[in-house]
C-alpha cells in the first residue's frame, strides 16, 4: 500500500514539476550564437531527469503541513537545474557521451569542432573548458531562482544557506570520489578504506539526493531543527543504502536502461563497499585486481562477478542495504510530528528505492 502511496505522489509531483521545468528550459537563451548553442544544450539535458530530488524537495515541504505545496516547486526546480549542472561536471571526470540517453555536453561540442578542424587534442580541452563553463553557469542558475522566487520569504538566508551546504558536501563527495581511485590505483592509500568509502556515500548520495531536497523543503516551510535533525537520521541510512545498491547494479545489472555502462565502475577503478570487502581477502583480491583498472568485456566482467559472489562481498553489501533500509524505517516510525499519511509515502519510498532494479 505505502508503495502505491509514493508511486501516486511521485507521479503527480512530477507532472507539476515538468511544467516548471520546461517553463525555466523556455526561458533562458542569447542572442550571441555560441552561448545560446550550449544553453540550449543544458536546457535540453535539463529535461529528462528523473526528479527524484525535486520531488522530495516537495515532499519535505508537505511534511511540516500541507499549506499551499505548489509554493515549494520554484525550490524543487532549483535542485534538478542543479542536478543537471553538476552533472555536466560528472561527465568531464567520468569522459562520459552519454547523459540521460543524450550526448554530454562536452561530446557534443568535441564532435562538432574535431569535424569541422580535425584537431583532436584542441577539440578535446576546449569541448571541456566549455562544459565546465555551462556546469559553473547551471549552479549559479539554481541559486538565482530560489533568490528571486523567494526574495520576500523570511526563510530565505536559511534556504539558501543550507541549500549551499549540500552543494559543498556533494563537491566534497566527488572530491573523495575522484582522489581514491587514484590513491588505491597506484597503492598510495594508507586510510581506512571502507571508511573513505563510506563518507563517499555519506556526502555524495545520502545529502545530496535525499537529505539535502528532503531538508530544504522542510526549512522553506519553517521546520525546527530537531525536526532537521529527525529527517538527517533518516536521509543518511537510505542514501548510503541507495549507492550500494547502485553499485551493485553497475556490475550485476543486465538492465539496458541503467544509466551507465555496466562494468564502467570496475573500468574507473572505482572504490565501492564490494571492493574494499575483497581487499580484505588476499586469496580473492590478488585475482580481482587483475581487471581494476582495465578495458572490460563479458568474460572480464562475469569473471569480477564471480569474484564478488564467491568471497561473500556480494552478500555483505546486501546485507549491509537491508539493515540501512531497516534502520531508516525504525528512524521514521520514532518520528512523532509526521502525520500518518505522510510516514507512509516515506515508507513507501524506502520499499520503491529497495525494490529498484535500475
Amino acid at each position: 500500500m505505502e508503495n502505491s502511496l509514493f508511486k501516486t505522489y511521485y507521479s503527480d509531483a512530477c507532472l507539476k514539476l515538468n511544467k516548471k521545468i520546461n517553463d525555466f528550459n523556455g526561458s533562458i537563451g542569447d542572442k550571441n550564437g555560441i552561448i545560446d548553442y550550449n544553453m540550449n544544450l543544458f536546457t535540453d539535458l535539463n529535461g529528462n531527469g528523473k526528479l527524484v530530488r525535486g520531488v522530495l524537495v516537495n515532499l519535505g515541504y508537505s511534511l511540516i503541513n500541507d499549506n499551499n505545496p505548489d509554493y515549494s516547486l520554484d525550490l524543487a526546480l532549483a535542485f534538478e537545474i542543479f542536478q543537471t549542472a553538476i552533472l555536466v561536471h560528472d561527465d568531464i571526470i567520468d569522459n562520459a557521451n552519454l547523459r540521460r540517453g543524450k550526448e554530454t555536453i562536452h561530446s557534443s561540442n568535441y564532435n562538432k569542432y574535431y569535424k569541422l578542424t580535425g584537431r583532436k587534442d584542441l577539440s578535446k580541452k576546449m569541448s571541456e573548458s566549455v562544459a565546465l563553463c555551462i556546469g559553473d553557469m547551471g549552479l549559479y542558475y539554481a541559486n538565482k531562482v530560489i533568490s528571486t522566487s523567494y526574495e520576500d520569504d523570511e526563510n530565505l538566508g536559511k534556504v539558501l544557506n543550507y541549500f549551499n551546504d549540500i552543494v559543498i558536501n556533494t563537491i566534497k563527495g566527488e572530491l573523495l570520489d575522484v582522489v581514491l581511485p587514484f590513491l588505491e590505483q597506484n597503492k598510495l592509500n594508507t586510510a581506512n578504506l571502507e571508511e573513505d568509502i563510506m563518507l563517499i556515500y555519506e556526502l555524495k548520495t545520502s545529502y545530496y539526493t535525499i537529505i539535502g531536497p528532503l531538508c530544504c523543503g522542510m526549512i522553506l516551510n519553517g521546520a525546527t531543527k530537531k525536526q532537521t535533525d529527525d529527517i538527517t537520521k533518516f536521509g543518511y541510512n537510505v542514501g548510503v543504502a541507495f549507492q550500494i545498491q547502485d553499485d551493485i547494479l553497475g556490475i550485476f545489472s543486465s538492465n539496458k536502461d541503467l544509466e551507465k555502462n555496466v562494468g564502467s565502475d570496475i573500468e574507473e577503478f572505482k572504490q565501492t563497499v564490494l571492493y574494499s570487502y575483497v581487499k580484505e581477502r588476499k586469496e580473492y583480491y590478488t585475482e580481482l585486481i587483475k581487471y581494476y583498472g582495465k578495458k572490460v568485456g563479458a568474460k572480464e566482467l562475469e569473471k569480477v562477478q564471480d569474484i564478488f559472489v564467491k568471497s561473500g562481498a556480494l552478500k555483505y553489501a546486501n546485507d549491509l542495504i537491508e539493515k540501512l533500509y531497516d534502520e531508516a524505517l525504525a528512524v521514521l516510525d520514532k518520528i512523532d510530528w509526521i502525520n500518518n499519511n505522510k510516514k507512509e509515502i516515506l515508507r513507501g519510498f524506502v520499499e520503491y528505492l529497495r525494490d529498484r532494479k535500475k
